[in-house]
C-alpha cells in the first residue's frame, strides 16, 4: 500500500500549515519551540535562488538559527505595538473603501456565517486571525475559502508583509514578511487557477 499523499493533498497541507504559521508568527512572540523548528529549515541552496517562497523559507530558517526567544521581545513589541507606531495589522487599517466599524461588522457576519466565534485575543480583522480562518477553511475543504481570500486577504495582506519587511527594527521578521509577501501571491494565482 502506497502511503504517499496526491499532490493535491500534499498542496493543501502546505497551504494549511502555511497559513496556520504565519497566524502564530502575527499574534503572538514565538517561543523557543517554534524558533527552533523553524531553524530546522535547511539553508539555501542554488535551486532555491528562483522560487520566492522556497527562498522565503530559507531565509526564515536561517534568521531562527541567529535568534534566541529573548532577542525577540523587543523586536516583536516595537514591529506590533501601534501605540508606540508599530504596524497596524488589521484589514480594517489597510482598507481604505469601507469605514473600520462597517468593515468589522461584514466581517463577522460573514464569520458568524462560517461558525466561528470571535478569538479574544485579537480583533477578526487581524492579520494573524485571518490567517487562522483560512487555514480553517482549507483543512475542512471548504469551498468558501476562495471568497473569503478575496474579500479579506488578498487586497491588502501583501502591502502589510511588505510594510513588514521595510521596517527597520524588523530583523527576525523581515523574512516572516518576504514568506507572507511571496505566499499571498502564489496563494493569489493558485486560487484563481484552481477554483
Amino acid at each position: 500500500m502506497n502511503d504517499d499523499k496526491p499532490p493535491w493533498l500534499e498542496q493543501e497541507l502546505w497551504r494549511a500549515n502555511t497559513y496556520q504559521l504565519l497566524a502564530k508568527l502575527l499574534t503572538k512572540l514565538p517561543d523557543h519551540r517554534l524558533i527552533a523548528q523553524l531553524g530546522d529549515i535547511p539553508p539555501a541552496s542554488l535551486k532555491n535562488q528562483k522560487d520566492s517562497v522556497a527562498l522565503a523559507w530559507c531565509r526564515l530558517g536561517e534568521a531562527a538559527r541567529q535568534h534566541k526567544e529573548t532577542d525577540l521581545i523587543t523586536e516583536y513589541d516595537a514591529l506590533f505595538n501601534e501605540n508606540a507606531g508599530g504596524l497596524v495589522p488589521r484589514a480594517s487599517y489597510y482598507l481604505e473603501s469601507l469605514p473600520s466599524f462597517k468593515y468589522l461588522g461584514l466581517l463577522r457576519v460573514e464569520l458568524a456565517g462560517l461558525g466561528i466565534e470571535r478569538n479574544a485575543e485579537v480583533l477578526e480583522d487581524h492579520a494573524g486571525f485571518l490567517c487562522e480562518i483560512m487555514c480553517l477553511l482549507i483543512e475542512a475543504e471548504d469551498p468558501r475559502q476562495i471568497g473569503f481570500f478575496s474579500r479579506h486577504l488578498k487586497s491588502w495582506l501583501p502591502l502589510f508583509f511588505h510594510d513588514l519587511r521595510q521596517m527597520p527594527v524588523a530583523d527576525f521578521y523581515r523574512p516572516v514578511g518576504l514568506l507572507g509577501e511571496a505566499f499571498i501571491e502564489v496563494e493569489r494565482i493558485l486560487l484563481r487557477e484552481t477554483y
